[in-house]
């Protein structure tokens, strides 16, 4: 006789099935399998950004400047570069980066933005250059250049991190794979009956796989298959474009202004593009299918179609769109981009002409110390203010003493009379002093916000001392930025009484500094005594630059 089976008991709910707990599990996978993908990504692309930048050096500047000097050669090189690692997601992020890091300004980011969209319409063509397959490599090549003494070296870290961010494409897009062909996303694609819900899903899908390249391809697909019609997949498509500017600002919301507005750009490029086509989707639809071709080639002509009439439209009204993008996002307009303002290549033939453009160029860098002066009040007010823009202008400032210097070496290869010679050896002089006392002034604003790293708070007593003693600094800054390369006799005489009224000041805030530190009423120790030490270097070295600017007088 068969013994009767125990009954179960269950403490709360009762068990699922094994299918229902394994797509738990599969979900649970699912999510800590992308949530990481995603954050290496953003990581890879801020990294590579800072890096490009501290490697890339004059050569990637000047590389990327000159294919971006026009609109129309930007939007080929954006069509071209998204074209090779097939995601306009990464081409844009990177865009945005660039333009964080000075190295191309907003408007000439404009063209690349535009061409990105258009460079996706070529993956299919291109899947054979998958640069995502070669992410490995690209991490690989760069620790062990990297790691290997060498001039090369500096290049290592910004080609790892180019290999991470293509890295964390793959593994997104490796994770998500499966669910291309998802019964229940084929479903889901079924009960899409306007075609706004159409727009919603493309949208929803590239941001989940983070590539409008992936949404494409699955629409291709489906329609080859006979699961979606012509008139389904136009719509996914235009969703898609809508998600691809998602990462974009996510990522610029910690940059700066001109990246913000990058950003800006991408969403407002794809979202007018879709509202331009939306009124005549159905006449779209009706010349697309009139090309003829199979569904998946009629969707890849209207994918093509869609970017290549937005491309040749936002170029034609590219000043206004640019207007439009700098109204949505106000801010300030200072922000830093590695070119020059007055020296130009070819220099000019006369020599006259070329020095007066290195005169301007060094008036130019001597402003810059100002700027970090700025900056530095600006954080003492508030300790959340410091940005990475004081690094950015102590680069900037190095750039400008190089682009100078070497303007200066060319025009020293003509044929100069003895007063050229001297003048042009005074100015590289001063352009060195100035890109000093660039440094000198970061320095200092790192210190500062090193000891507000630390939880430290100045005392009333000692920002008040601060501030008042960099008053004759950006007195004389103010000076010789406005008079450079003419000081006159009485602007000799105003500058070197700024100078004496900082050594007093200097004297002052030492004896309070060290009453405070005796009565053990200065939280930031010995901190503020280096503060005074770096305040009286920069003095010596603005005392340099007006002496060696009144020997250009003279000579």
């Amino acid at each position: 006789m068969k013994a009767p089976e125990k009954p179960q008991v269950f403490l709360g709910a009762p068990p699922t099935s094994l299918q229902q707990r394994c797509d738990t599990m599969v979900s649970w996978e699912l999510v800590f399998a992308i949530i990481p993908g995603i954050i290496l990504f953003l990581y890879g692309i801020e990294q590579f950004s800072r890096e490009v930048q501290l490697a890339g050096g004059e050569v990637f500047r000047s590389l990327i400047q000159r294919f971006t000097r026009t609109p129309v050669r930007g939007t080929v090189t954006g069509a071209i570069v998204t074209s090779l690692v097939q995601s306009s997601t990464a081409t844009t992020v990177i865009t945005v980066g660039l333009v964080n890091a000075g190295i191309i300004s907003f408007a000439a980011s404009l063209g690349i933005i535009f061409g990105a969209n258009l460079g996706t319409t070529m993956t299919s063509q291109l899947i054979a250059l998958n640069l995502t397959a070669f992410a490995p490599l690209f991490i690989l090549l760069g620790f062990i250049i990297g790691i290997i003494p060498g001039k090369y070296r500096v290049f290592g870290r910004p080609i790892f991190y180019f290999g991470l961010v293509f890295f964390s494409l793959s593994l997104i897009s490796s994770v998500m794979a499966p669910y291309r062909t998802d019964p229940q996303l084929i479903t889901l694609i079924g009960m899409m009956d306007t075609v706004f819900l159409q727009i919603a899903f493309g949208f929803i899908i590239t941001n989940i796989f983070q590539s409008s390249s992936v949404t494409t391809g699955l629409v291709v697909v489906m329609s080859q298959n006979g699961l979606i019609t012509t008139e389904v997949a136009i719509p996914i498509l235009l969703g898609a474009n809508l998600g691809t500017p998602t990462t974009s600002l996510l990522v610029a919301a910690r940059m700066n202004t001109s990246a913000k507005r990058a950003a800006m750009a991408h969403f407002l490029f794809n979202f007018l593009g879709v509202l331009m086509f939306l009124p005549v989707l159905g006449l779209f639809t009706n010349l697309i299918v009139a090309l003829g071709g199979d569904a998946g080639q009629q969707v890849a002509n209207a994918h093509l179609i869609f970017n290549l009439t937005c491309c040749i439209v936002f170029l034609i009204l590219i000043r206004p769109f640019e207007r439009l993008v700098i109204r949505f996002v106000p801010g300030r307009e200072d922000d830093v981009v590695f070119v020059t303002r007055h020296i130009v290549t070819p220099l000019p033939d006369s020599t006259t002409d070329a020095m007066q453009q290195v005169e301007r160029e060094i008036r130019h860098l001597l402003t810059t110390p100002g700027k970090l002066l700025e900056e530095l009040e600006g954080m003492v007010r508030d300790p959340k203010k410091y940005s990475p823009r004081v690094r950015q202008l102590q680069d900037y400032a190095t750039y400008l003493d190089v682009q100078a210097s070497n303007a200066a070496l060319e025009i020293s290869r003509r044929d100069l009379s003895p007063h050229d010679a001297t003048r042009l050896a005074g100015l590289v002089r001063i352009s060195k002093l100035g890109q000093v006392l660039a440094t000198q002034t970061a320095e200092l604003v790192e210190m500062i916000h090193q000891i507000q790293e630390k939880g430290i708070t100045l005392s009333e007593e000692s920002r008040t001392g601060l501030e008042y003693t960099l008053i004759p600094c950006t007195m004389n800054l103010r000076t010789l930025g406005d008079s450079f390369p003419a000081i006159t006799d009485e602007i000799n005489e105003s500058m070197r009484m700024q100078d004496d009224n900082l050594r007093d000041i200097i004297t002052i805030q030492y004896r309070e500094y060290l009453r405070r530190f005796a009565a053990k009423k200065t939280p930031s120790g010995s901190e503020f005594s280096r503060v005074l030490f770096q305040i009286e270097g920069m003095a010596g070295t603005i005392r340099e630059i007006r002496k060696s600017t009144r020997l250009l007088d003279r000579s």
